[in-house]
């Protein structure tokens, strides 16, 4: 179950709470009517609320290095109320628990640091347990702590000894004392800055997100095949499923606070235009001639919404080379064909025996266009591959899906 509405602001919404309070009110309306048909035929009851909120406890902290048991308890008193907030439309859970997780985000953040700053005794061996599901949460912030620190030590374990063995150093027994230390300082170091990213990408969750993993929660309790996908959720879901989207066709990722151009995608609007490179900054986005907007410290998917658009129109990229150059870069937004989603086919020989070798990574569609009779799919790209191959001869053919995730039905 997709959910994508677009929302008028409430005109008596002051706040941005507010508007958040009433946009959920309006969403567990709409999921509510949607999700009473499901198949499953599950009431919505106080069983229903209680598998819901076990859920929505485990997106709030999976690994159970956030929250403190005391915490926990404070929000299982709503363990049995979803099912009502949902039919009235008031969510309290989503709102309390994005306090208790903001305030507990601090507190680990300070554990981390406090923990890295020392170097790790490897001759101590210690026991790690990996698996979140045989973990109950801590009691005390001291125990806490602790899961912190073995944690952390772990992690730090594993890099040092990749950097060990990056350094070739041969027999591990003859490593010099000031070489472990130097591996040990700049393993900590990764570990350090690893853990800064992911605790800056918790601090910009916001009220909505909370309020969306809420009813994804309420979704998921009906089937585990069930979802709320959140707007932005839904334009990446659409996106994967015809394997195409209009925009620049560069693959960004975030980087201490930056957001960096990975690849440029052959035969998008970047790459025609020629200016956009690999290991490029993006500091700034501009709709045409329109006032540019910082993205420093933005969150990788607001930013990427900026950037993308409708084909034809014009974003301009405030972009910083690697020579620290400054430039400013016009791209025509087009539509990008992403080629790795498509069925791919060969033929491969081996003496005087020819096989086909058709791989599908997923299996796409594109539902807009579907609707009349144009679009990519998986099932008529198959077709067409096997259709190709046969006319070359083959004896058989092997129908690669691994690494496939599904996709649609039909």
């Amino acid at each position: 179950l997709a959910g994508l509405f677009m929302l008028p602001a409430p005109m008596n919404a002051t706040t941005p709470d507010e508007l958040e309070e009433n946009r959920a009110r309006l969403l567990t309306y709409v999921l509510r009517r949607q999700i009473e048909n499901h198949f499953s035929n599950k009431a919505i009851d106080d069983n229903l609320s209680q598998a819901a909120f076990h859920l929505y406890i485990k997106q709030l902290d999976y690994q159970k290095r956030l929250l403190l048991a005391a915490e926990v308890e404070q929000l299982e008193v709503f363990a049995d109320r979803i099912d009502d907030e949902v039919q009235s439309g008031r969510v309290v859970l989503a709102p309390q628990a994005f306090r208790l997780l903001d305030n507990s985000i601090v507190r680990a953040e300070k554990m981390v640091e406090k923990v890295l700053a020392e170097p790790f005794d490897f001759t101590v061996a210690e026991s790690y347990e990996t698996d979140p599901e045989k973990l109950a949460f801590c009691t005390t912030e001291s125990e806490l702590a602790e899961r912190w620190r073995v944690d952390l030590k772990y992690r730090t374990l594993s890099r040092y000894l990749n950097l060990l063995e990056d350094a070739e150093v041969g027999d591990p027994v003859k490593i010099s004392a000031e070489l472990r230390q130097e591996k040990e300082l700049e393993a900590r170091d990764k570990v350090r800055k690893q853990y800064h990213q992911y605790f800056e990408r918790l601090k910009k969750e916001t009220l909505k997100d909370h309020y969306d993993r809420y009813l994804n929660a309420f979704a998921r309790a009906f089937d585990p095949h069930t979802t709320y996908m959140a707007p932005q959720s839904k334009e990446d879901f659409d996106i994967s499923m015809r394997g195409s989207l209009e925009g620049i066709g560069a693959t960004l990722r975030e980087e201490d606070g930056y957001i960096k151009v990975v690849r440029i995608i052959p035969g998008s609007a970047s790459a025609r235009e020629g200016r956009l490179r690999a290991e490029d900054i993006i500091l700034a986005v501009a709709e045409s001639d329109g006032e540019p907007v910082e993205i420093t410290d933005m969150r990788l998917r607001d930013a990427v919404r900026l950037i993308r658009g409708p084909k034809g129109t014009e974003v301009r990229l405030t972009v910083r080379k690697p020579d620290g150059i400054k430039d400013i870069i016009a791209i025509t937004r087009d539509v990008v064909q992403i080629e790795e989603t498509f069925v791919k086919y060969a033929v491969l020989e081996d003496q005087d025996t020819k096989f086909g070798y058709i791989r599908i990574p997923s299996f796409y569609r594109d539902f807009e266009k579907s609707r009349n009779g144009e679009g990519r799919n998986s099932t008529k790209d198959t077709r067409n591959a096997i259709m190709e191959l046969r006319n070359k001869g083959i004896e058989g053919i092997i129908l690669d899906l691994r690494n496939n995730g599904g996709g649609s039905l039909v």
